[in-house]
């Protein structure tokens, strides 16, 4: 076939070229069209629904939507784990599904069985959470603040920004922070009430009886039939504190009729037209702003919105006194990724062309070869689009993996034809055609056998598995087209450039003569040779690799940072302010730090504040670390924690995460507080808490049934006529600054100063007849637990902690084994989630890939070379390669992650395709009556070219992706392994894999082929 293939190629030029065309065209169209991102559109098998319960407890929040929620996901087929945490006025429930459910359908699955649920009357809109790669999904977001009326600037961004930015095709929606929603507000005064024996629900009655409009019937006039409407609207501030109230005053005369006596709203309560939470605030740079940011639909062209937003603001003439700031743009983040692969492709491909310009040194020869280099990666491209993948870091990573290998196939050719051709005086089509095929079914074995190795990393299980994938399926690609180009494009080229060069008879250089030498010795020596090798191998893995330690992906370069405040349960809102405002003025201090703004949220005791970092920083992790430092001073905080944002799953790549589940919540709550006790104490761990937050102080009210019937009322009246006192109840809604504004009324809760007062609040009966609740029941203060978390329905705590040193798998194996040790109550048990079963879980399956891949490296050659014992021995030339990859990372000082696992998967491939080109020309030589020992020599002589050439253009094609400071997840180190692995198997290849042969075919087999080939000649 692949006769027929090579044939066919040196028949048809003009059809070839078109297709070269084609594949041009086609891989710059695809360049133009496909989508640009930082990561992989990946799908996060995890789904956050949250749903507010405002004014409800953690046990309500759980028992009244939390637990019926949680039975409806448990029922959902593909959901694997389902995480729910009841807290103050609202539930959050996380679904982990199999990899093997599209997000998109699970999502449509989560809302069909909310649907189904009944929800309490005052439960908000249940919103749902997609997870991506990039924990913050905020690709650009801006600040406005300005000299001016914070207000003023507040309404500028809601009615002129706001709108123009949510209809840019691509934006999922647009989140804003910093925007006041006011409200009218009326704030009952309890002395008042109970004075003129009105209740709220009184009130309630008087403001809807004031705005309202009421279709009364049609009345006919003349020849018209004309609708009658009754209506009263109330339209400005002081139409609701002149709303009327009617009570009965005092009779004038015994047995007279009490007198009405009518009262105007502002005489029994505070009325403002202002934000209700004036302790929530967002500033940028120390001055009041808005905030907004851009979340961009899964796969759309981040980029391209970006640059749309940009246009947009550009486009919006700002008011004098107005500053903009950009607080965050992944674009430039995208671009700066993308672009430096791109350029470390390119270099890598320039290396490539100078190795074989070097070593050919024919620029003819050179052109030719080089030329799989465009068309492989072009057609790469153009598939890739098909596929669905985006030109992204990963596959980007797998063009400049690919670059230095999709050359090799292309070499071998060339350097075979063009030491045939230039030694021949005749020459024609055949002896190109002939010098293709001699090698032809090498480049087929070693290019199959390269596929073969990652084929499996495409099919990896997990979340890492399919982060990888692209980068797999790019490469597999590019060397299938590098395959087809050595053996159809890189002959026809050769036939009409290569058939006239200059005749020169083919002599041994300085470097073969070197070889034959070496290598005679070396079979003459052959135990010798071998152990010293396995000593180097034995010596590296023992003594370097412990040294190395682990880690699971290398920790990205951030500038982008999260402050995140969390105050004690109970907190004032103004104490909350004050603290976020101390590390404001930290931040603001600091000639490090360019960019800041405060987001605070003072009645949630929590406030956030994100802070970019200079360019020109060095040391960003010791400047986090004195910052960590500082921030530990300020005591009034429970705790302050810093976070890296913008890079893959941002800082929950290194973290530390157990879930502690057991019998019940007393044993899971003594435990946890063991484990983050004993992990703050431990090095290269910062920011260790728990899910258990502590108590919080409460006020609950011990209803009396009997009391309760003899009043008149049911709990659920009670309840929620607590729930307005306090929280305040939309009534109704009018126009205020052309704008539909809601009407709040509740109790001015800063007059009630004891329970005794709250106790005597009154509400009406079902008579409407008032009642205090004193009456109904006994008001006390109490503590309850602030969050209630369940994981599959049953009870349990999250233990979480920031690793801070590079080297992960070390401290996650310390913090493992100081647990250990810890006495847990009986029954209670652990399990890691997040990075560190991440870690676990992805070497795992990497090792899996590995040996699988071994396994199709060696069922490729079976098939390929016909036996399997030549195979075999080609198999052992693969652990020399971990020598080189060792002592790279080691020099380098880099730890051993999933990079560095998928370096050594691509250098089984590699290592295998120089042994493969040498053996299969020894093979050729036997077959032509030599001994083993002469084969392999003669074949080392002529193949030692085509195998330092290909070593050393793929180490150069390498080269600047390990000098790169710009690799990011996909890293240096796969590079570094690659070149230190690959210098080192050659080198052993080109001695090891000849010995090797040599003790699987003793002499006796090279006198048994001498009589066959006697016996042939007679």
């Amino acid at each position: 076939m692949i006769k027929s293939v090579i044939r066919f190629s040196m028949k048809n030029a003009v059809a070839l070229f078109l297709m070269m065309l084609l594949i041009v065209g086609g891989g710059i169209y695809s360049l133009k069209e496909i989508n640009i991102e930082k990561y992989p559109n990946v799908d996060i098998p995890y789904l956050t629904v949250v749903i507010a319960y405002p004014g409800a407890s953690p046990e309500q929040s759980m028992k009244e939507i939390g637990e019926p929620v949680e039975r409806e996901l448990m029922n959902i087929k593909g959901v694997k784990n389902v995480y729910t945490d009841g807290v103050a006025n609202a539930v959050y429930s996380t679904m982990e599904f199999d990899m093997s459910v599209k997000m998109k359908d699970g999502e449509q699955l989560v809302r069909s069985a909310i649907d189904k649920i009944k929800m309490p009357d005052t439960a908000k809109k249940p919103e749902f959470i997609l997870q991506g790669p990039d924990q913050d999904p905020t690709i650009f977001s801006m600040g406005v603040y300005g000299e001016e009326n914070s207000t003023d600037v507040q309404r500028f961004v809601a009615d002129k920004i706001i709108p123009r930015l949510e209809v840019i095709d691509g934006v999922s929606k647009v989140d804003v922070g910093g925007i006041e929603e006011k409200s009218v507000s009326i704030r009952l005064l309890p002395k008042e009430l109970e004075k003129k024996s009105i209740t709220l629900d009184d009130v309630k009655a008087a403001i809807n009886t004031n705005n309202l409009s009421i279709p009364t019937g049609d009345l006919k006039l003349s020849d018209e039939v004309l609708p009658v409407r009754v209506g009263k609207e109330l339209k400005t501030l002081d139409d609701v504190k002149n709303i009327r109230l009617f009570t009965m005053g005092t009779p004038s005369e015994q047995g007279a009729m009490p007198q009405l006596k009518d009262i105007k709203l502002s005489e029994i309560a505070d009325i403002t037209y202002e934000n209700e939470n004036v302790s929530d605030f967002t500033r940028i740079n120390g001055e009041p702003g808005v905030r907004f940011g851009i979340v961009a639909e899964g796969g759309a062209n981040v980029v391209a919105i970006v640059d749309k937003v940009k246009k947009e603001m550009e486009d919006i003439k700002l008011p004098k006194g107005y500053k903009v700031e950009t607080l965050r743009d992944q674009s430039i983040e995208i671009k700066d990724s993308v672009y430096s692969m791109l350029k470390e492709a390119l270099l890598g491909a320039a290396m490539a062309v100078i190795v074989t310009l070097l070593f050919l040194r024919n620029i003819r020869s050179t052109i030719i070869a080089v030329i799989s280099i465009p068309l492989s990666i072009l057609a790469s491209f153009t598939v890739i689009n098909m596929l669905g993948y985006t030109l992204n870091i990963m596959t980007l990573a797998g063009i400049a993996v690919a670059v230095g290998r999709v050359v090799d196939d292309s070499i071998v050719v060339i350097e075979n034809v063009f030491r045939r051709v230039r030694a021949a005086k005749d020459r024609d089509d055949k002896l190109v055609e002939q010098a293709t095929r001699e090698v032809a079914s090498a480049i087929t074995s070693s290019t199959l056998t390269t596929v073969a190795v990652f084929l499996p990393m495409a099919f990896v299980p997990g979340i890492v598995g399919k982060f990888f994938a692209p980068l797999a399926w790019t490469i597999v690609i590019s060397l299938l087209f590098s395959l087809i180009v050595a053996i159809t494009i890189v002959p026809l080229m050769a036939r009409i450039f290569l058939l006239d060069i200059k005749l020169k008879a083919h002599k041994e250089n300085g470097l073969q003569k070197g070889y034959r030498k070496s290598l005679n010795w070396v079979l003459k020596h052959r135990l010798v040779t071998l152990l010293m090798a396995i000593v180097l191998l034995g010596g590296t893995v023992g003594l370097i690799a412990p040294k190395l330690g682990t880690t699971f992906l290398p920790q990205e370069k951030m500038t982008n940072f999260d402050v995140n405040i969390s105050m004690e349960k109970g907190t004032a809102p103004e104490k909350t302010s004050k603290v976020a405002s101390d590390v404001e003025k930290i931040l603001l201090d600091k000639e490090e730090v360019k960019l800041v703004s405060t987001s605070v949220r003072g009645h949630s005791e929590y406030a956030s504040t994100s802070f970019v970092v200079k360019d020109s920083v060095k040391d960003i992790d010791g400047f986090i670390n004195d910052l960590r430092d500082q921030f530990a001073d300020l005591k009034e905080a429970k705790e302050i924690t810093v976070t890296g944002v913008g890079n893959f799953a941002a800082g929950a790549q290194s973290q530390y995460v157990l879930v502690v589940n057991g019998p019940n919540i007393k044993d899971i709550k003594t435990a946890s507080q063991q484990i983050v006790s004993e992990l703050k104490g431990m090095k290269g761990m910062a920011d260790v808490h728990s899910s258990l937050e502590g108590d919080r102080p409460e006020i609950e009210i011990e209803l009396n049934e009997e009391k309760l019937a003899e009043k008149g009322l049911m709990p659920a009246m009670v309840g929620k006529s607590i729930r307005e006192f306090i929280n305040g109840d939309v009534v109704t809604t009018m126009t205020l600054e052309d704008k539909s504004t809601d009407v709040k009324l509740g109790l001015k809760m800063n007059d009630v100063v004891e329970l005794k007062e709250l106790g005597e609040q009154k509400i009406n009966n079902v008579m409407g007849m008032p009642v205090a609740l004193n009456e109904v029941g006994k008001l006390k203060r109490v503590t309850n637990r602030t969050v209630i978390t369940h994981l599959n329905q049953n009870e349990y705590v999250m233990v979480a902690g920031q690793i801070t040193d590079a080297k992960a798998g070390e401290v996650t194996k310390k913090a493992d084994e100081l647990i250990a040790k810890l006495n847990l109550p009986e029954g209670v048990n652990y399990y890691k989630e997040g990075a560190a079963a991440a870690m676990d879980e992805g070497f795992k399956n990497m090792a899996i890939a590995i040996v699988v891949s071994i396994l199709f490296v060696y069922m490729v050659m079976v098939i390929a070379f016909g036996e399997g014992k030549a195979p075999f021995v080609i198999l052992f030339a693969i652990p020399f390669s971990v020598i080189g990859a060792l002592l790279g990372l080691f020099i380098v000082k880099e730890p051993i992650g999933m990079p560095a696992m998928i370096g050594l998967l691509m250098l089984n491939g590699i290592v295998v395709t120089n042994a493969i080109v040498l053996i299969d020309k020894v093979k050729q030589n036997e077959r032509t009556g030599m001994t083993t020992h002469e084969s392999l020599i003669e074949a080392g002589v002529i193949r030692i070219r085509p195998i330092l050439m290909t070593a050393i253009a793929t180490v150069g094609a390498l080269f600047p992706m390990a000098m790169s400071t710009s690799a990011g997840i996909v890293s240096s180190s796969l590079a570094v392994v690659v070149i230190g692995g690959l210098t080192t198997s050659t080198m052993l290849t080109l001695f090891i894999v000849p010995v090797l042969y040599s003790l699987f075919n003793p002499v006796k087999k090279e006198k048994n082929v001498k009589r066959q080939m006697q016996t042939r000649a007679i």
